[in-house]
Parts: C-alpha cells; structure tokens; sequence
C-alpha cells in the first residue's frame, strides 16, 4: 500500500507523463487526508484482540503465533471498525515471487522490501479509492474493513518452504535462509478472527487487488459457506493476465498452491497437470452461482506485461487477458469482466493518476486524481460498476473500445 503522501510526489513528479485521454472535472480532484502517526502506533495490537477491543479508526493487529512473512518476520493485518452488519475485506498484492532469486531485491531479482515485510505504511489510513472515508461516493462508507496483510509473494494462497538461494552482493549477509510461503495460513488466520467477531453480517465484499486478486475467489467461497444467509460479493481488481500455460507453472509449484486449494470444500478437483489460476474462480463460481465473479484490468497494464515478460510470454497482453476471460466464461455464467484502456495497474485501492494542468492554473501542477471514481468506460463509471454489483443489481461485461487510452469520468 502506498503513502498518500508518496503518491502525491510522485504525481508532480509524474506531470510530464501523464495518462492519455481527456482528464476529469475538477470535482474528481483529490486532497491528500492529514495521518497521525502516533494514533497509528497507539492502535497497535499483539495477539487477537477482540473487535470490541479495537480503537476507532485504523488498527494493526500483529497475530503471531503461526504467521510470518517471507522471510520468517512478523506479519500483520488492519482492521477499521464500523457498521459489524457490512463487511469490506481486502486482499492487496504487491508482486510475486517464487525462489531466492525472484525474491531478491531489485534490480537483480523481482522483488523491493515490500511486500516481504507488513509496515506501518501499509496501513490504508489516509489512502483513496475503497478505502476514502471522506469522499460521499465511496460504495463503502459505513463498512468495517479488514485489509489483510501481504508479504509471502505467494497471492495469499502458499503452504510451503523454500531453501533461499538468492544471490548476494558482496559483502551483504543474507536476511533468511528460508523462503515461507506463508500466505494461506495468514489469510486463514484472518479469515478465522472476522469468523469470530462477526457473528451474522448482512452483506461480505472481498477484493482482491493485483497478484492479491488471483486466490480471493477462495476466500469468497469461504465466506459465502459460513455466512449462508449474507449478500456475498467478489472484486477482482488485476485478477487476469497470467493465462500464459506452462510459463506460469513454477509458481504454484513452489507454492504449494494446488494442494492448499483441494484441502477447501468445492475445491478438490483443481488439477496441478494444467492449473491456471482462472481454475479458482472457476470453482468457486461453481460451488456459489449466486455469486457474480468479476475481473477488472486494463488493456495494457504496465506491472503485468513486464511480469509475462520475465515468464517467457511474448505475445501482448490484452491477448493472454481476453484468452483467460474466455475461458472463465465458457465454464461458468457468473462471470463479468471490465477492460478499462490504458496501462495503468490497480484501479480501486488507493490510486492515483496525475493530470497536468493546461494553462497557468495552480502554476501548472497536476490535479491528482483517484482511479476509483474516475475510471469508465463507453461511458460507464466503474465505481457505479462496482456500487450496482454490491447492491445485487445486474452488471454486464465491459470493454474498452479504443484500448490505448485511459476514458476518464466527468460529472454532468
């Protein structure tokens, strides 16, 4: 999760190389929320503590016991109480990785410190999209949100450890001879306190966010079986684009990921022998048809195509992206897709796009602007997209008509 403050510099820095397309009217226009750092190290938890133990506001809850990173540090997740009847849970990414090289810092291996370590910035206090307390639109005023932290590489679903064999550079010692794949029991770990502490809520959205979109579909059926009586709902922001076949098999492989989906109801025939990671929306839209699973990405997302390029896939992106969604949809009908232009990567937690004002308004520095809200396609806003699929209302398949270029959303 990003800084808002680190956003916004980057925004000006970003001015000279703006997203295409018309940008939005000024009322999109973001104001970064002040953050009290030390009211963030106040709500801070070890153990489980109850939900009636849990400040107003942002909370990190640091579980232990079986949960770690990558690395064999302390993992943590963020939980903001409001309304126990509503439920938003968020699954964020942050890359993938699978052996001591891919795990190793940039530039030689795949990965930065973070995701391999939960921080206090990680704590979506502050941030947009979703997560915006102080904007009227957001679907999710009102909710209480559980934001589950991410720092395994493993897309929340990995049961395993790994030798880490990474290179170093010299003179440089090595963090952890092991590798945890730790990323289903994290997640079950959560998934486990909310069962605790919400004992019947009425509606239940679980996002997924980039490399966290691909597992949530799990999560989804895990939520809609022991919550039978509740509205469930899915987002999958980024869940696509690696339906590239055997190219993509060393990742589940190393973690452990087909076998830590056959141990859940509904999920025992996923095959290792041609897995693909649309097999898990798949089951889970099987197991739950009342479900309406969904994907979200843009045509040509930037964080991506560099990812299939690093796993030997060369053709372009959109082609592995519509090759997938076709999959999913020739299996199952509770499926919807929406294919926003552009390059951009994550669009509903916490982003945002820098505008550079024409003219000499504001001296010419970029209006920043939320993904979230400002999105569309053919016209249709994909907060609305989002709004319409939580409250039960039908949505339809979405697709951009002129790829290259973000459409953005101007009020009436």
């Amino acid at each position: 999760m990003r800084k808002l403050s680190a956003i916004i510099v980057a925004a000006l820095l970003a001015a000279a190389c703006s997203p295409s397309g018309q940008p939005p009217a000024a009322e999109q226009l973001s104001e970064p929320t002040p953050v009290n750092q030390a009211e963030r190290r106040a709500n801070t938890h070890e153990g489980l503590p109850s939900l009636a133990a849990l400040a107003e506001g942002w909370n990190t809850i640091n579980p232990g016991g079986d949960t770690m990173c990558v690395y064999g540090t302390p993992y943590g997740f963020f939980v903001r109480p409001d309304d126990p009847r509503k439920l938003l849970v968020t699954f964020p990414g942050g890359g993938a990785c699978w052996s001591g090289l891919t795990c190793t810092d940039e530039p030689v291996g795949r990965m930065d410190d973070n995701p391999k370590t939960v921080r206090q910035e990680d704590n979506p206090d502050g941030t947009g999209g979703v997560f915006a307390e102080d904007n009227p639109e957001n679907p999710f005023l009102g909710y209480t949100k559980v934001h589950v932290g991410y720092c395994t590489g493993d897309m929340h679903i990995g049961d395993a450890v790994r030798p880490n064999d990474g290179p170093l550079e010299p003179g440089q010692t090595r963090i952890s001879d092991t590798l945890h794949f730790n990323g289903h029991t994290n997640a079950m770990t959560v998934m486990n306190w909310i069962f605790e502490n919400f004992e019947a809520p009425e509606t239940v959205v679980v996002g997924g966010y980039t490399s966290g979109s691909f597992g949530t579909p799990l999560y989804v059926s895990l939520m809609a079986d022991h919550y039978p009586n509740a509205a469930v709902r899915h987002i999958g922001d980024g869940n696509g684009a690696l339906f590239i076949g055997e190219n993509m098999q060393p990742l589940p492989e190393a973690w452990n990921a087909v076998e830590v989906l056959n141990r859940h109801v509904g999920f025992e025939d996923i095959d290792a022998e041609g897995f693909s990671f649309e097999d898990i929306t798949i089951a889970a839209a099987r197991r739950h048809p009342d479900i309406v699973f969904n994907q979200v990405i843009t045509a040509r997302d930037m964080v991506f195509s560099e990812m299939i390029e690093y796993l030997s896939a060369d053709e372009p992106i959109l082609n592995y992206i519509e090759a997938g969604q076709r999959y999913v949809k020739d299996q199952v009908p509770n499926y919807r897709t929406f294919l926003a232009g552009g390059e951009k990567h994550i669009v509903g937690l916490g982003y945002f796009d820098a505008i550079p004002q024409r003219g000499n308004r504001n001296r010419g520095l970029p209006d920043v602007y939320d993904r979230f809200y400002s999105y569309q396609v053919n016209g249709r806003r994909y907060r609305d997209w989002i709004a319409d699929m939580v409250e039960g209302r039908p949505i339809e398949d979405v697709r951009c008509a002129d790829c290259a270029e973000i459409e953005y959303y101007s009020p009436p």
